[in-house]
């Protein structure tokens, strides 16, 4: 950078905070530290509280005590009005929670009854010769629940503090539905390698179970795409969910997809 841009920097920092009236050197400091604030990361970014607590961090140790006086209301009135925004926002999702409520009921009292009733589901994979592999693929299932919703939990409270509780229920109803039936296709998205080996043994020798529970399992996920539809209808006004239809896959990766998940399916629904 020649110093004819470096000054062009400088200045353009000087405009951007006409209000503190700052000194060559302060505008200095603050260039600095715009930076560090926007070096780029493929990892790491800041949440929007975490970038203004940077700011002022950084802002306290450059501007004089009455320029931080101005400096630190305006920046009390900008974090104001981002709170109200998140509880407004946040208003919004309490449609959202009863929608997903109604979701679980359904799962929990008429999806998944009657395929703990089949004889075949748990049994088959005690009694195949690969049942160590399976309980491996199970136990790591159980690491990625935990995994996804201390993510959920980290997240929500990086970013939104306290001031959009329903927005964390919805968030953590929707992930419970993935203790009662797995999500296969995040689990196998998010998985380590040696994880993914094993699926992909698995999958190639288990194909499918008896036809009698292929039966049970097609009749069901009919049933529950069309209360899916109806459900949605009810909340959203529209045919679009977020809920992914194993029926609505490719035929092969719909036939890993109905294996895959019930050989994941656990009748003491990890523990929910």
């Amino acid at each position: 950078m020649t110093p004819e841009d470096y000054q062009w920097h400088i200045n353009l920092v000087k405009d951007r905070h006409h209000a503190l009236d700052l000194s060559f050197e302060q505008a200095e400091q603050i260039y600095s530290y715009e930076q560090d604030r926007d070096t780029y990361s493929q990892k790491h970014y800041f949440s929007v509280w975490e970038e203004w607590d940077y700011e002022i961090s950084s802002f306290r140790q450059i501007l004089t005590v009455e320029q931080l006086k101005g400096y630190e209301e305006y920046m009390n009135e900008n974090i104001k009005r981002h709170e109200q925004w998140l509880i407004e926002q946040d208003n919004e999702k309490t449609n959202e929670i009863t929608y997903t409520q109604e979701m679980l009921t359904y799962y929990e009292n008429e999806f998944l009854p009657d395929l703990f009733k089949d004889p075949f589901i748990f049994s088959f994979p005690k009694l195949h010769n690969d049942k160590v592999k399976i309980e491996f693929l199970k136990s790591e299932y159980r690491i990625f629940l935990n995994d996804r919703k201390k993510q959920i939990l980290t997240e929500h409270f990086r970013h939104n503090r306290l001031y959009k509780p329903n927005e964390l229920r919805a968030a953590l109803l929707r992930h419970r539905l993935s203790y009662l039936w797995p999500d296969y296709s995040f689990f196998k998205h998010s998985c380590d390698e040696a994880t993914r080996a094993v699926i992909d043994y698995v999958k190639k020798t288990i194909k499918q179970f008896p036809e009698q529970t292929e039966k049970l399992l097609s009749k069901k996920i009919a049933e529950l795409k069309i209360f899916n539809d109806k459900n949605f209808k009810k909340y959203h006004n529209d045919t679009r969910g977020w809920h992914v239809i194993v029926g609505q896959l490719p035929a092969e990766e719909e036939k890993e997809q109905r294996v895959m998940t019930l050989l994941l399916l656990d009748n003491e629904k990890y523990g929910c």
